[in-house]
């Protein structure tokens, strides 16, 4: 007849091999990494850019023909970025944590063997064998499953956050970059007529019409052009460089660009009062809402930490076959209650408490944050917009002087130096307009990012 310890064993065993998980190597070297560098096909981009789903970005028709606009480039950025395919691994991280937090303890089982030291009759070998389980696991365990939905579902809307934050940053990088394609043919013009200007002044010097004081402010005026031209070519070069490393191409690979086809109005999105955009913010806002779920699941962790102080409690059956011979076997319950002397839980309880604080005071300042943030920029796009109205009021009355300083030079009543002052004042104000626009636009996108809801026109 079998033994019952064999079979129990045999039991244990198919138990302890049915859904174990195998090892599979995946080496960290330069061929994998070129692999995972590897751009996607810009079809199958375009294909996931039409069937976005997302909190805050619609899904969007991609052309290409001639460019991409701002807008395009913001969702397929989110589609192809090797820093947010990082970032949303996490989501695995998060949902394994829920699996985990949805186990309850394993049955313990325990085998014991006994054998005198000297055989004697009748007495021989005991045997017993007892399975146990904990109990207690039931109490905290609807707690940490409620902790460990919350803290993913938190996770997701971060995530969801850092991706349109990551959007929108690709998106005034275009922006940018379009801004400075604009504003350098107007800094190379100025540029070179200033350059003209120094080669007159250093004929008049010589011919002792002009003095080297007015010599040296005309190259030093000159310099500072020039400067001015090397710094928005430094800027184009590094904005080109950053976004193409949003999207996972080479520094150095050309990406076309086109402007919007109905350009927002800049300083459009300042259409409200601070009062209207701040309602509803805290419910708009995805990191806020991630952090009102991140506290819902810190609440669960320190009510879990509170059950917890119960002392555990096994529950099992033992059955033992004594060393009588004949043997005579025996069963019964058994019961393993833990003893709380020294650990009552009271260190993990006082960690939930102080992270359910530190949440609270957490998101406490970023709604206070938040709150600051849109009065600031409402209050700077007012500013920018005056400033902007005086660059466009003032351009009319350059351009006649420019073309008035042309038709007296043409009629030899005005010289080369006045006509380059004139033209070299009106392209400095339309350098001066541009940047304003610019830094309308880059207010413009702030505010959509403190609201947390897009405000400038779409087509």
């Amino acid at each position: 007849m079998t033994s019952p310890f064999r079979v129990l064993g045999f039991a244990v065993g198919c138990l302890l091999l049915t859904g174990c998980a195998s090892y599979e190597a995946r080496p960290l070297d330069s061929a994998a990494v070129d692999q995972a560098l590897t751009p996607p096909a810009w079809d199958s981009v375009k294909v996931a850019a039409a069937a976005l789903k997302h909190p805050l970005l619609q899904p969007l028709e991609i052309d290409g023909r001639g460019g991409y606009t701002p807008d395009e480039i913001a969702v397929m950025v989110v589609i192809v970025s090797p820093q947010l395919r990082a970032l949303r691994d996490q989501r695995g991280v998060a949902e394994a944590q829920v699996v985990q937090a949805g186990l309850l303890p394993n049955p313990q089982l325990a085998l014991e063997v006994d054998r005198p030291d000297h055989y004697i009759e009748p007495v021989g070998t005991q045997l017993s064998a007892g399975l146990t389980w904990e109990i207690t696991a039931l109490l905290s365990h609807p707690a940490q499953v409620a902790a460990a939905r919350a803290s993913a579902q938190s996770l997701d809307l971060s995530v969801a956050w850092q991706e349109w934050q990551v959007a929108q940053d690709s998106r005034l990088r275009a922006f940018r970059i379009l801004g400075l394609e604009r504003q350098l043919p107007l800094a190379r013009a100025v540029e070179q007529q200033l350059a003209q200007a120094v080669e007159l002044f250093q004929r008049a010097a010589a011919a002792g019409e002009k003095t080297s004081v007015d010599l040296t402010t005309a190259t030093d005026n000159w310099t500072q052009a020039q400067n001015a031209r090397f710094d928005l070519e430094n800027q184009l070069t590094a904005e080109k460089a950053a976004l193409n490393l949003a999207l996972g191409l080479p520094a150095d690979q050309p990406m076309p660009l086109k402007p919007a086809g109905a350009f927002p109005a800049f300083g459009s999105a300042a259409t409200e009062s601070a009062a209207q955009l701040l309602q509803g913010l805290e419910e708009r806002r995805l990191d806020l809402v991630a952090l009102r779920l991140g506290y819902a699941s810190q609440e669960a962790s320190l009510r879990a930490a509170v059950i917890q102080q119960f002392p555990k409690i096994g529950l099992g059956l033992v059955r033992t076959r004594d060393t009588s011979v004949p043997p005579i076997y025996t069963w019964g319950p058994s019961v393993a209650v833990d003893v709380p002397l020294f650990d009552r839980n009271q260190g993990q309880i006082a960690i939930a408490r102080a992270s359910r604080q530190q949440l609270f005071d957490e998101y406490v300042a970023r709604v206070a944050q938040a709150r600051s943030d849109v009065g600031q920029i409402l209050a700077n796009l007012a500013l920018a917009r005056q400033q902007l109205q005086t660059a466009d009021a003032s351009l009319p009355d350059l351009e006649r002087l420019a073309r008035s300083t042309a038709l007296a030079l043409q009629n030899r009543d005005s010289d080369l130096p006045a006509y380059g002052d004139a033209t070299s004042a009106l392209a400095r104000r339309q350098m001066e307009q541009a940047q304003l626009q610019q830094k309308l636009l880059e207010l413009d996108v702030a505010l959509e990012i403190a609201t947390g809801r897009p405000l400038l026109n779409r087509l």
